[in-house]
């Protein structure tokens, strides 16, 4: 959640080109992330670090939301894209400090 306002505010990347980059940058993240952990055993339980089933049940729906994100990006104005997301930050920032 914080990678889109810190290519808006600090690289000075409009909204269409801040988003897809924000998801390839999550990307190189989690393919790295996998190679690296992808042989690795868990260090209290005979079972491999990671949990491919959960992997398998969680994977079909994201890739959903970011195919629907990818479309709601080409669609929507840069305006209500910047809104969409101050209301989303705001309310993810707003859960988080409750929490805290």
């Amino acid at each position: 959640g914080i990678l889109v306002p810190i290519y808006i505010l600090i690289m000075k990347f409009t909204p269409k080109y801040a988003i897809p980059l924000s998801n390839i940058t999550v990307f190189g993240g989690a393919v790295a992330n996998t190679l690296l952990n992808s042989s690795k055993r868990h260090p209290h339980a005979n079972r491999p670090l990671v949990d491919w089933d959960l992997i398998l049940i969680m994977e079909p729906l994201t890739i959903s939301g970011a195919l629907l994100g990818s479309f709601v990006n080409k669609i929507l104005d840069e305006k209500v894209l910047v809104v969409s997301l101050v209301m989303l930050l705001s309310f993810t920032a707003y859960n988080t400090l409750k929490k805290a």
